[in-house]
C-alpha cells in the first residue's frame, strides 16, 4: 500500500529521535534555501550535520506509518522521498503517478522560509 504524506514544513524537531546504541535524542532538521543552488534538507543529531543533495524544493512531511520523511522535487521533475534517516530512498514518485499531483501540491503549502546566504 502507498504511503500517504502530509504536513509538510521547512523546519521540525523531533525529541525522540534514534541515535544508536539503544540511545535516544533530539534530531533536528531544517531546509536551507539558497538562490542559485535550491533547497536541500540537514538533519542535526549529536554529530556533524547530515545533508541532502539540493533539489529545486524540499520538505519535511509526515507518512501515515508515523515516520518522518524528506520529500525532493528533482530537476527532472520527479519527487524522490527519502527516509527521515536521509540514508535510504523510499520511493520515486513520477508524472505518470496517479499520486504526482497529490504530493506535489506538499510544495505549494505555504511554509515559513529559512534562507541561508
Amino acid at each position: 500500500m502507498a504511503l500517504k504524506y502530509s504536513n509538510p514544513r521547512m523546519a521540525a524537531k523531533i525529541e525522540d529521535w534514534p541515535l544508536g546504541s539503544n540511545k535516544r535524542g533530539p534530531a533536528i532538521f531544517s531546509i536551507e534555501v539558497t538562490p542559485r543552488r535550491g533547497e536541500r534538507c540537514v538533519r542535526v543529531t549529536t554529530g556533524k550535520p547530515k545533508v541532502l543533495t539540493y533539489a529545486v524544493k524540499q520538505r519535511i512531511v509526515d507518512g501515515d506509518d508515523g515516520k518522518t520523511y524528506i520529500i525532493c522535487l528533482t530537476i527532472y521533475g520527479h519527487i524522490s522521498v527519502f527516509q527521515g534517516n536521509m540514508q535510504y530512498l523510499e520511493e520515486a514518485i513520477f508524472e505518470r503517478d496517479p499520486r504526482y499531483a497529490e504530493v506535489h501540491k506538499l510544495f505549494d503549502e505555504e511554509v515559513g522560509k529559512i534562507t541561508y546566504e
